[in-house]
């Protein structure tokens, strides 16, 4: 998790972060069923630690990840983006956050 906080070299975005979180658990800890819910709370608690709170996280709880392939990091790292932009959207119009 080292490599998800801020303050590297060349620091990564924060969605790169979170993906790149998520990613590592699935890697390093694997299990039969891809270790998707510690994968996710990894995801979640770097987004956290920014003060960042999704509304959703639909498209990241229904599909799976593997970390072995680059594609579907691509893929992670563009679900990310669009909860925070949905996020941001709901922020600007007002709506509260999901919890």
């Amino acid at each position: 998790m080292t490599e998800s906080a801020v303050g590297g070299e060349q620091p990564l975005s924060l969605t790169a972060r979170a993906a790149r979180a998520y990613l590592d658990v699935c890697f390093f800890h694997p299990f039969d069923d891809g270790n998707a819910r510690c994968a996710f709370l990894a995801l979640v608690f770097v987004l956290a630690r920014e003060g960042v709170a999704l509304n959703g996280v639909g498209l990241l709880r229904r599909i799976a990840f593997r970390a072995d392939d680059p594609q579907d990091a691509l893929t992670l790292v563009r679900y990310i983006d669009a909860h925070l932009a949905e996020t941001r959207r709901s922020v600007a119009l007002g709506s509260q956050p999901y919890r």
